[in-house]
């Protein structure tokens, strides 16, 4: 049992988690007329994941660490 649970691998899954939870507030904040703090939340989105190029295991450390 332990040998078929050890390759799952559950970061897709938590990194969609996190995603969502990110593109919810953001929503909410555009429902709310919450611009100003929905344009830096843009910008620091665009930012992490350009400077960690890109890739999975980047933007969801930078998103966990922002």
């Amino acid at each position: 049992m332990n040998v078929i649970l050890s390759h799952i691998n559950l970061m897709p899954l938590i990194y969609g988690l996190v995603m969502y939870g990110g593109l919810h507030i953001m929503y909410r904040k555009l429902l709310n007329g919450q611009f100003k703090s929905l344009l830096i939340d843009v910008t620091v989105f665009w930012l992490v994941f350009t400077l960690h190029g890109g890739t999975m295991a980047g933007g969801f450390s930078a998103m966990i660490a922002a």
